[in-house]
């Protein structure tokens, strides 16, 4: 990919489709109400001016009424934000682990002569992928779920930091190419820049990253639907400070791409026909866009309801304070429960009664049973069980018991981790590659590293030490088994080093069978350690039948040593 040719339209028209797929998710992910009233009326996906287009239309699409009467109210319920703030905390709530060097004779290790070498690689990187990195993670995930796919890109600036960083990039603002298998090949980002002071002009940033090499290029324009014209990068304050080469980029040191696609979901059903779309994923959103437009429809009906719903009084107009002609009927600070009648008071409308209540039941039960119906149905759509969102109320489960109400959920997250994880490995190879190169990190060789992703539900540890604690009892597990499920997030040499502790912990403390008991020494000097023993010796045992087994002992052993000694020849 190169550089787009001056005064194009931007983004390109063959990028139409799936722009306006982008804004519609972005208007429920943003809860704007006024983006949803005007891409559901005026999108090309209605055709208001037919029937057909009328019976369609989404609840945001219908026109609000504008008579003085009727309050111009719809309610958005921001369910969409929830799901994609859920989606990105299942996959990041933990930062996933990274290690390089495990020496298992594998592709992962081309390169690495030795496990210490692997582990300066793990700690580097692990330095580099600090809580800045789990926040920008995070975000990605978050804009996967809303867009279909979010990109990871590398960054760095020496002035300010002494190594490279992540950034996240949603997908409406780049322009992608991929290769055979869906490989990502090159990008181009591209920002809209704050106009200059006292310049009516508009400029926009491309970036364009191919493998070892980005590219910068500054457009100025009339309008902000065309690029306009190439400018110098100097041209405007944002841009004037990024070093560049004569081509007007940086080679990155890598011969990987320097930034990552991350689709959320495969394939994109909608859009699969699409050669610009057929590569991304798909939204979260993307089959229940008409579940969010008919929630937002029941809480608007629920709420105006509980507003019809208020205590009105009706009274005779005569009732009212009457002011001089031509200023008509004036009220009190209490006026707005009043509804005035023409009928005078004695009347047989109201058979002589000065005021009449009115009261209407508010369907709050049918409204609630509605509402709770769409927003499961809504969470169901997108992936993930209802539980998740904590539907199931407060109640004390195990991690079976968890895994069991959210399977929903545990298979969509595993879904997507298989799609985040080789596109991470990349990224983070990339990382060490740039922070070898520019800050003099070590080298990874051809090594990739290993990234493994937390498990989703975990036993409380009450649980979890019951388990252990059964397991020792029935004597079914070693300590380095126990230590690893207590510690399923440590490396093997973490878990060999808490076994051998273990084991020299123990080793300071007497054994604590009974043979050793007995030949104890006790605190009072006493040969049988403080426990109580007759004319055969030590018998104290807590178990009878072990008392008179050695009673038993004791007896042979004496009734063979007299054995002996009448047997035995005299001394000359």
């Amino acid at each position: 990919m190169v550089m787009p040719a001056s005064n194009q339209v931007w983004p390109p028209i063959s990028q139409n489709r799936l722009t306006n797929l982008y804004q519609r998710m972005d208007a429920w992910y943003s809860g704007d109400e006024e983006a949803l009233s005007w891409l559901y009326a005026t999108n090309q996906l209605q055709t208001h001016t037919s029937l057909w287009g009328q019976v369609k239309r989404f609840f945001w699409g219908t026109p609000i009424p504008q008579q003085q009467s009727q309050r111009p109210v719809k309610i958005h319920v921001p369910l969409p934000a929830e799901i994609a703030r859920m989606s990105a905390q299942q996959l990041f709530s933990e930062m996933p682990t990274t290690h390089l060097g495990d020496m298992d004779d594998d592709s992962d290790d081309r390169g690495i002569a030795s496990a210490a070498q692997g582990k300066t690689l793990s700690r580097e990187l692990d330095d580099i992928l600090d809580d800045n990195a789990h926040a920008e993670l995070l975000q990605a995930a978050e804009l996967a779920a809303v867009f279909g796919g979010a990109y990871l890109r590398i960054q760095w600036d020496t002035t300010v930091c002494d190594h490279p960083f992540i950034t996240a990039m949603a997908p409406d603002h780049a322009l992608p190419t991929f290769g055979l298998g869906g490989r990502l090949q090159s990008v181009i980002y591209w920002m809209q820049l704050p106009p200059i002071d006292g310049v009516k002009l508009n400029y926009k940033l491309l970036e364009e990253e191919t493998p070892g090499r980005i590219e910068y290029a500054l457009y100025e324009s009339q309008d902000d639907r065309s690029l306009g014209v190439r400018v110098p990068l100097a041209t405007h304050p944002m841009t004037q400070g990024i070093s560049v080469d004569d081509q007007s980029g940086i080679d990155t040191g890598s011969r990987l791409l320097a930034s990552v696609y991350v689709p959320n979901l495969k394939p994109n059903h909608m859009m699969r026909t699409d050669p610009a779309a057929y590569h991304l994923g798909r939204s979260d959103f993307m089959r229940a866009e008409s579940l969010f437009d008919s929630i937002d429809e029941s809480y608007t009906s629920w709420m105006r309801d509980i507003r019809l719903g208020k205590a009105r009084v009706f009274v005779s107009r005569d009732m009212l304070t009457m002011g001089k002609p031509g200023e008509g009927s004036t009220m009190n600070m209490d006026q707005e429960i009043f509804t005035p009648l023409n009928q005078a008071p004695g009347s047989t409308l109201n058979q002589g009664k000065l005021f009449e209540t009115f009261q209407p039941a508010i369907r709050w039960q049918e409204h609630q049973n509605t509402c709770r119906e769409l927003v499961e149905r809504a969470y169901a759509a997108c992936g993930y069980s209802a539980s998740t969102f904590g539907s199931a109320g407060d109640v004390a489960m195990t991690a079976t018991e968890a895994q069991a109400r959210e399977k929903l959920t545990m298979l969509t997250r595993s879904a997507k981790i298989l799609y985040w994880r080789p596109q991470l490995r990349a990224l983070y190879a990339a990382l060490l590659d740039i922070n070898h190169n520019v800050f003099h990190g070590p080298d990874r060789m051809q090594a990739l590293p290993d990234v493994e992703f937390p498990d989703a539900a975990s036993d409380a540890p009450n649980i979890v030490a019951q388990t252990l604690n059964l397991l020792n009892q029935a004597e079914s597990a070693s300590i380095q088994t126990r230590v690893g499920m207590l510690h399923p997030d440590w490396t093997d040499e973490q878990v060999t080093e808490e076994v051998m502790q273990i084991k020299q912990d123990d080793s300071m403390l007497p054994d604590p069978s009974e043979k050793n008991l007995w030949a104890a020494v006790a605190s009072n000097g006493s040969s049988t350690g403080g426990v109580p023993a007759n004319s055969y010796g030590s018998l104290a045992s807590n178990n009878p039948a072990t008392a008179r087994t050695a009673e038993a002992d004791y007896r042979k052993a004496a009734h063979e040593s007299d054995g002996d000694a009448i047997n035995q020849p005299a001394a000359q």
